[in-house]
């Protein structure tokens, strides 16, 4: 509800007052040794508005005064409304003028509530009664009044506002003067998450303080969502705040309606989001708590929904997943849930259900436990974890799915000894029609760069990389990722593609060298079957973002150039990329005076590169060189000779 006259409304009518609850008691099933204050200890820690009064001050006072102190009670509350535009009495001294004279009276009613108090007054009834019709004239002054506003703020007296919430009669009108207080006042939602309204109104909704008060609900809530995102609120909540959030999210009883758990779960997020409860929420097994919020998620207003609580509620899950991909990448979540832990039972078992957000949940928790090599090889060769990500990549899951299967995957392949078994079990089929994924530029990067991973120094998946197809027996899995590099505009796609050419010229060209026939016969393939198989090498060295890359491309021509297939492969790709000009700036540009060391060094070495490369290119016959390229190439190697001399004479 936004309307301030519907805010009005409300505190004028007669709803039903709240059921009372174990208010000064709070027993929280999922605490632990976290600290969970009562609302007593929270409200008697705030910072009162005026000095404390001290008991002994203010004995027993006469009927008399007794009355003469309601009466000024109640005409201090009357002038407060006047501020608002009522009308007094004929006898009523007028209304504040300033904010000095509206912060005066303020004072004094507090003053006054004290004495009341203190000395046992017969009229606490009334009193109460008074204080209600005066809080509703304060919360209408507030309304849309930010001077007025203001001055609550500025003396902290919305502490004894939120005091007055130990009284459940008087709750059903202090939580609208909370809300217009702070409805579009950014001051006050700061300061009432300073006095940590946040834990006292979800103390009172797992109390069921505003039970069968629906109205109540929705500001409470409304309160909840300005609040919740404060700094303030999320630094000064004690610990415990988190079993209420897991507790309310998760319970129907609690949180009923679709707009009432989108509230509480956008608010469980916001502090999951924070280090601190991060850690809480895993040194104290909260874990498989979160994971419930998730699951109700999925059945939470099932055929009540609107169309916009269906759109919250996707965009809810997104997030949710988000902050526990984020929890699960600690370092103590490791720690404290290992993979034969049963929460990590329960994600192994998503893996094969037909939800998305659960499968993408399983996918990226587990892939964050998989960070070391024992861990990983236990998930494949034990857990056979693998067989059920790569059936995600032969199904028709959405992109999201396919992109988390395949990152915890990649996980998985680091471990040497898992390469092996990833590819037995039918991996490379399956990513290999996904490098067709054209729809979701991020799964058909993911399933290239999984292959470059799968063949680093493994010969097996090399091999299973340059079978044919089964559906074009002129064809190989290498083939698809080549026209791919062609076809694509994704310069990370061509890099990768360039990459994977690379690791496999660096693994099969020098066991070649020495005898090795599995390795000749596989060279053979890869030059004999792919004609342009050093065109993604090419795409390394143009491109710019990253240098680390053009290096490790000069590297790969130069030792592809050293096998006579090969240097035919390498000079047809510098002709049909025009990279001669690049040879040629690489080779007779100068180190910049702004490079680091490393990248000095790093500059020499592609010339060392390209040298080898262009001598490699001089030795093929006539036929296969034209002779402009061979002059050029001459050149360039004399002018290359010629200024590297000049340099040496002049050191």
């Amino acid at each position: 509800m936004s309307s301030q006259d519907e805010v009005i409304a409300v505190q004028k009518s007669n709803s039903p007052s709240a059921t009372k609850a174990s208010l000064s008691d709070a027993d929280f099933s999922r605490s632990g040794g976290m600290a969970c204050p009562t609302l007593s200890q929270i409200i008697g820690k705030l910072a009162p508005a005026t000095a404390a009064i001290d008991p002994r001050e203010y004995g027993s006072v006469s009927s008399d005064e007794d009355h003469i102190l309601f009466d000024s009670l109640q005409d201090l509350l009357r002038r407060v409304g006047m501020s608002d535009g009522q009308q007094g009495s004929a006898g009523d001294i007028g209304p504040p003028s300033t904010s000095d004279d509206l912060k005066i009276l303020f004072e004094k009613v507090l003053d006054i509530l004290s004495k009341l108090w203190k000395s046992g007054s017969q009229r606490m009834v009334q009193v109460t009664e008074t204080l209600a019709n005066g809080s509703r004239n304060l919360g209408n002054s507030c309304a849309d009044t930010d001077e007025n506003r203001a001055i609550v703020v500025k003396d902290n007296y919305t502490s004894a506002i939120i005091g007055q919430m130990l009284n459940p009669e008087l709750i059903k009108v202090v939580i609208p003067v909370l809300y217009n207080l702070c409805i579009d006042f950014e001051p006050a939602q700061a300061q009432l998450a300073a006095d940590q309204i946040v834990y006292v109104l979800l103390i009172l909704l797992k109390d069921g303080a505003f039970k069968n008060n629906e109205v109540l609900l929705d500001f409470v809530y409304e309160l909840l969502d300005l609040i919740a995102e404060q700094e303030k609120a999320i630094e000064q909540s004690p610990d415990g705040i988190l079993s209420l959030l897991i507790d309310l999210a998760a319970g129907e009883e609690f949180t009923p309606t679709t707009s009432q758990f989108l509230s509480m779960t956008n608010c469980l997020v916001t502090y999951l989001e924070n280090k601190k409860y991060q850690d809480i929420c895993i040194s104290n097994h909260m874990m498989a708590d979160v994971l419930s919020v998730l699951t109700r998620s999925l059945n939470v207003g099932l055929g009540q929904s609107s169309t916009e609580d269906i759109q919250a509620l996707a965009q809810l899950r997104l997030k949710l997943n988000q902050t526990l991909a984020e929890v699960s990448a600690s370092p103590l979540f490791a720690e404290k849930y290992p993979i034969d832990s049963p929460l990590s039972k329960t994600l192994k078992s998503w893996l094969v259900t037909s939800n998305d957000q659960l499968q993408i949940c399983s996918c990226v928790m587990l892939g964050n436990l998989a960070r070391s090599d024992d861990v990983c090889m236990m998930m494949v060769q034990d857990l056979k974890v693998h067989e059920e990500l790569i059936s995600i990549l032969e199904s028709d899951a959405r992109g999201a799915v396919l992109h988390a299967a395949l990152g915890f995957l990649k996980n998985l392949a680091i471990a040497g000894d898992n390469k092996r078994s990833l590819g037995d079990a039918g991996i490379i089929p399956a990513i290999s029609r996904l490098w067709a994924y054209e729809t979701i530029p991020q799964v058909q990067f993911a399933a290239t760069s999984i292959a470059r991973q799968l063949i680093i120094s493994s010969a097996e998946n090399i091999t299973r990389l340059l079978e044919t197809l089964p559906s074009d027996p002129e064809q190989t899995y290498l083939s698809l990722l080549l026209s791919l590099s062609s076809k694509t505009d994704s310069t990370p796609i061509k890099t990768e593609i360039g990459r994977i050419v690379a690791s496999i010229c660096r693994t099969l060209i020098p066991k070649a060298r020495n005898d090795d026939r599995a390795a000749q016969k596989l060279l053979k393939c890869l030059l004999d079957l792919h004609k342009d198989v050093a065109h993604p090498l090419g795409a390394m060295i143009s491109q710019t973002q990253w240098p680390v890359v053009k290096s490790e491309g000069w590297f790969a021509l130069a030792l592809m150039a050293s096998t006579e297939d090969g240097a035919v492969a390498v000079l047809d790709c510098l002709q049909k990329l025009n990279l001669l000009p690049l040879i040629q700036e690489t080779l007779q540009g100068d180190v910049p005076d702004t490079a680091d060391e490393a990248g000095r060094q790093q500059t020499i070495k592609d010339r060392d590169n390209i040298i080898v490369l262009t001598q490699e290119l001089l030795k093929l016959d006539a036929d296969s060189i034209p002779s402009s390229w061979k002059e050029a190439i001459h050149n360039l190697m004399n002018d290359h000779v010629s200024k590297r001399l000049s340099n040496k004479e002049n050191e």
